[in-house]
């Protein structure tokens, strides 16, 4: 006799979504993750203030997701955990509004994370919006951390599928990252604790990702770039041993300088003491937060630094796509 298929027999997946002006996507996002096959799921919708009528549209045709409005706009790694606080499942899943998922997504994520109990995060392989090109299957790093260059991915982003245990026992999303690096630093930490961090196999979705690439050349604004460098620094000083930081610190400011120097000799001087600068200011004045982190991160570690530094690319990710494309473009703010 064949076993009837239950919902509730199935681990349940708290699908947590973030939510900033977005609601001309979030009708394609959650009716893609109802039409999915794996029922055994709860929706729940964190609102960061938006002014467009998010929480009100998702209120009145969607009566069965838990709609959360913090109010403001906390940024993502605030408002991820609070959607956690929320959430009743085995596994906790952080999927990006602009999203649309693949029926299997959810069934394949959960196949990956139950074979092997080692797994603390899976991710998925991301396909542009219209299906037609693959954007990542996790993302590589190079040993300072930055997301380009080759290797085995460090992280995933957009789609962040951990278990529950694991998301408590290394303390959640890092609330001081706004955005941008706030996914990669949870993966690292992951990894510290000895956790894997695997793509799944056969599980992707569509992304709206922003395009920065125009006419072969990077695009960012100040604002993302002061973001993204304080961030790594911040993840640098917390996830690295204090052996592994002395060598690997003062190459990356070196790095660094080499960059400011270079905006200083063509003129940009706002993106040398906007973007870098105050980066740094960021983080000298949030540095005893840091090392109190740092301190609960390197007394629980469980992995060398030297098993992490296997997936990551040797090279500096910043020469090296700078080579590629050359000097950013920096258009305004979004």
């Amino acid at each position: 006799m064949h076993q009837i298929r239950d919902k509730y027999m199935e681990p349940l997946v708290s699908i947590i979504i973030v939510n900033y002006n977005g609601k001309h996507y979030l009708r394609d996002c959650f009716d893609s993750l109802y039409k999915g096959e794996y029922k055994a799921i709860e929706i729940i919708f964190v609102d960061n203030g938006s002014k467009d009528g998010s929480v009100e549209f998702v209120k009145d045709l969607y009566p069965d997701i838990k709609a959360v409005d913090v109010g403001a706009n906390l940024g993502l790694a605030i408002a991820s955990n609070r959607g956690a606080k929320e959430a009743k499942g085995k596994y906790l899943f952080f999927f990006n509004n602009d999203t649309k998922a693949d029926g299997k997504m959810i069934s394949e994520l959960v196949k990956s994370a139950e074979a092997r109990p080692e797994i603390g995060i899976c991710g998925c392989t991301t396909l542009t919006y219209d299906g037609k090109a693959i954007i990542n299957s996790g993302v590589a790093c190079d040993i300072y951390g930055y997301p380009f260059g080759e290797g085995e991915p460090l992280y995933v982003d957009a789609a962040i599928f951990i278990r529950r245990d694991v998301f408590d026992e290394i303390g959640g999303f890092d609330e001081k990252m706004f955005l941008y690096g706030e996914d990669r630093d949870i993966c690292w930490r992951t990894l510290v604790y000895g956790y894997d961090v695997v793509v799944a196999p056969g599980a992707f979705f569509l992304h709206d990702s922003f395009c920065s690439l125009n006419d072969g050349r990077y695009t960012t604004n100040i604002w993302k770039r002061h973001v993204g460098e304080r961030n790594l620094i911040r993840s640098l000083l917390k996830n690295y041993s204090i052996g592994r930081l002395i060598t690997i610190l003062p190459r990356y400011l070196a790095i660094s300088l080499a960059e400011i120097l270079m905006f200083i000799l063509i003129g940009k001087f706002n993106v040398a003491f906007s973007a870098y600068l105050k980066a740094y200011w960021w983080n000298i004045g949030n540095l005893p937060e840091t090392l109190k982190l740092r301190k609960k991160i390197q007394t629980e570690r469980r992995v060398d630094d030297r098993v992490i530094m296997k997936r990551m690319g040797k090279k500096s990710g910043k020469f090296e796509l700078f080579k590629k494309i050359g000097i950013p473009r920096f258009a305004s703010p979004d």
